[in-house]
């Protein structure tokens, strides 16, 4: 007989953690079909890739939870309706998105402090938050530098496309 070596408490941290993944990825394809809308077709490519990246890391806990024994849970995910007005307010909420992912898997990393397997689990989203909060702060500073310039922006955004 296989045994769940995972606690409720810590299934359901990592199911709440699955849950933010596949919020964010959904949240990508979103913001992605919103720039094809608005001609920032740079960003769409960009938000595509990151919508990728969010699944790989859902991924990343399917096969962690089954190495555990047990089988993770699939949420129910909220569908997006909210409109954004262009490259910044994308950038922007993407931004919180990604700052909110990082101080829950800080969290999540303190609350696993007794469970070392755990903690080494998640301690490579910590780096991949760290990384993604810097890369959108960086690309909100360049938008902050174009100062509202359409030429400035659509470069940021042809190289966010590259």
């Amino acid at each position: 007989m296989i045994k769940n070596l995972l606690s409720a408490d810590m299934k359901a941290m990592l199911d709440d953690a699955i849950h933010g993944e596949l919020y964010a990825s959904h949240l990508y394809r979103h913001l992605s079909n919103q720039m094809r809308g608005l001609g920032w077709f740079g960003a769409q490519k960009f938000f595509d890739g990151e919508a990728e990246s969010e699944v790989e890391h859902y991924k990343r806990h399917v096969d962690f939870q089954n190495d555990m024994g047990t089988v993770a849970k699939l949420p129910a995910i909220k569908a997006m309706t909210d409109q954004v007005k262009g490259l910044v307010d994308a950038l922007e909420l993407a931004y919180e998105t990604e700052l909110e992912l990082f101080n829950s898997y800080a969290e999540k990393y303190q609350k696993a402090a007794k469970e070392p397997v755990i903690q080494q689990f998640l301690l490579q989203f910590l780096e991949i938050q760290r990384k993604s909060v810097g890369e959108y702060a960086d690309l909100i500073a360049r938008c902050q530098l174009a100062a509202g310039d359409k030429c400035g922006l659509l470069l940021i955004d042809q190289e966010m496309g590259a």
